[in-house]
């Protein structure tokens, strides 16, 4: 069962964002992090350039994103992460993928790879960088749903959620001004919901025609007795933090699925969770791709005694 649960009693527009408590931290290792890990590193040596992208002059962005993550690491799992200093000679160990790295923080060629997309190979979030003016400007982004890194770099964020129906606009504008607002030290998180046919984690939009056609092809094996197992709830647990020298906001995305049948053994949850859904505008629905299987399951839920 997910940890986290996006859902009341009916749907509003708001962002759902919140205060991170002084000990919260903006990645988790969970049981599914060897396997998540390696799903990134095969992704990105399949196609680089689609998962990994920036512009000019994130580097001191990525580097404080990289002191950040590695941070929270050490915090969250001292055991398998440890980050040994010498002023700027940095030695980072990993023994959960079994990898230690040596570098100098702040010069980019000592590591194999960009910082951001170093870094971004150690967990299992997407990570994507937004400057002071709310413009992407880098980010590895392999997880996504309904959307990929290029087609967002360069773009300010309304621009980046202009897909969105118009009947969330009001949420846009108010998620826009908050993100010029995040001061250093007060991050912010929020929780994104969707339901999706299966467990695929890469659903960025040079899969949305297969991925639609995938639903069509298995609306048969939605009974009331497979869907359960078929349908999976999807929750990004989404982090906002400002990066106090560059001014950027580090913008993080945990991706945690579970199947539908597993989610709904607390009835109470799955009661909050039909009356939800009944009331999400159909753009919305549409909009998340659940328009070929949501009165199947609205009928599901409403199952669940």
């Amino acid at each position: 069962m997910i940890k986290y649960f996006p859902f009341t009693a009916s749907f509003d527009m708001k962002m759902g964002v919140s205060p991170m408590k002084e000990s919260d931290l903006v990645i988790e290792i969970d049981a599914h992090y060897q396997k998540e890990t390696a799903l990134k590193n095969s992704l990105l040596n399949q196609d680089h350039a689609y998962y990994f992208n920036k512009l000019q002059g994130t580097s001191a962005a990525e580097w404080e994103a990289l002191e950040k993550i590695t941070a929270d690491l050490i915090t969250y799992d001292p055991v398998n992460f440890s980050l040994y200093k010498s002023g700027k000679e940095w030695r980072w160990v990993n023994r959960l993928l079994n990898e230690s790295q040596s570098f100098t923080f702040g010069i980019d060629t000592s590591l194999p790879l960009s910082p951001l997309d170093w870094i971004g190979r150690q967990i299992q979030e997407d990570l994507v960088i937004l400057d002071n003016k709310g413009v992407v400007v880098a980010g590895q982004l392999c997880f996504p749903s309904g959307w990929s890194l290029n087609e967002k770099l360069g773009k300010q964020f309304i621009e980046v959620h202009a897909p969105l129906p118009a009947v969330t606009n009001p949420m846009i504008l108010a998620a826009n001004k908050l993100i010029e607002r995040i001061p250093v030290g007060k991050p912010m998180s929020r929780n994104n919901w969707g339901f999706r046919f299966g467990d695929q984690l890469d659903l960025s939009s040079k899969h949305t025609v297969s991925y639609r056609q995938k639903i069509r092809e298995g609306l048969s094996e939605l009974t009331p007795e497979a869907i359960g197992q078929k349908i999976f709830l999807r929750v990004e647990h989404q982090t906002l933090t400002r990066l106090a020298y560059s001014d950027c906001i580090l913008f993080t995305i945990h991706t945690h699925q579970s199947p539908l049948e597993e989610e709904v053994i607390n009835r109470e949850r799955a009661g909050v969770m039909l009356s939800f859904l009944k009331t999400v505008p159909p753009d919305l629905i549409n909009y998340k791709v659940m328009d070929l299987f949501y009165d199947r399951l609205i009928e599901y839920l409403k199952s669940i005694d």
